[in-house]
């Protein structure tokens, strides 16, 4: 299978491909903030610095919280003037939602990368639950944002939700999908539920790790996760027959 075709219906072709996608994300970036191409495109201070911005944002705002967050306090920790930041960003808002829009580009990177080589949906899933798990250790500040700044406020919440999330339920979706028609997964049950009862038990283990600080394996976790979601949707599951019943496939995400 083409599993270019799995980001192709969240509109996610632009990540696809190599040299055209490395371009088209340089090019974005660059529009995003306001710089000419070439300024941002080439390897060197104006890349560096760009960087910089957006890595001493996360680690202000997951420090700070928003609103006690300055643009003077993410210029300081960047090592650049106050005024720099607005040669790169229109406001604070935009260097926030471009340092979550690379996350998730790269998640989805990663995510594209494994699918080319990795076939089986089952696996696929663990992948996904897996990198979403990694989010924590790798970016711990971000994990913090994303868990708690973010959540305060109902601009962002409806701008992740309409960007990202729904990116992600679609590509969980499409997986699901092809489970189910490879008679893997039960036919009766809602892929678009079980896309949501996924990110909803990783997003749960996040918040426990953040606002905890307990750590978990993250390979180790998220097999037990798919284990649980498995048990439930996976053809011939005796635990899972007496609920056919129910209408549950019915309930549509």
């Amino acid at each position: 299978m083409n599993y270019g075709s799995v980001f192709a219906v969240i509109g996610l072709r632009r990540w696809i491909g190599g040299g055209g996608r490395r371009d088209l994300r340089r090019r974005e970036l660059n529009t995003e903030a306001g710089l000419k191409i070439e300024g941002l495109g080439r390897q060197g201070a104006g890349a560096e610095k760009y960087q910089r911005i957006l890595d001493a944002a996360v680690d202000v705002i997951a420090e700070n919280g928003y609103f006690n967050s300055p643009v003077s306090a993410i210029a300081a920790r960047a090592g650049v003037a106050d005024g720099t930041i607005y040669l790169y960003f229109k406001s604070k808002d935009e260097v926030l939602r471009t340092a979550i829009d690379t996350t998730f580009a790269r998640f989805y990177e990663r995510v594209e990368e494994e699918f080319e080589r990795v076939k089986g949906p089952r696996e696929q899933l663990e992948f996904i639950a897996q990198v979403h798990l990694e989010s924590h250790s790798v970016n711990r500040s971000m994990a913090i944002l994303m868990q708690t700044e973010m959540r305060q406020s109902a601009k962002f919440i409806a701008e992740f939700s309409h960007k990202h999330l729904v990116k992600y339920i679609a590509v969980v979706r499409e997986v699901i999908r092809r489970g189910q028609k490879e008679g893997l997964f039960r036919g009766d049950i809602s892929d678009g539920v079980v896309a949501h009862c996924l990110f909803g038990a990783i997003d749960e283990l996040l918040s426990s790790a953040v606002f905890t600080g307990r750590t978990y394996d993250a390979k180790a976790t998220a097999a037990q996760v798919l284990d649980v979601l498995f048990n439930g949707i996976m053809t011939g599951n005796e635990g899972a027959a007496g609920n056919r019943e129910t209408g549950a496939g019915e309930t549509d995400v």
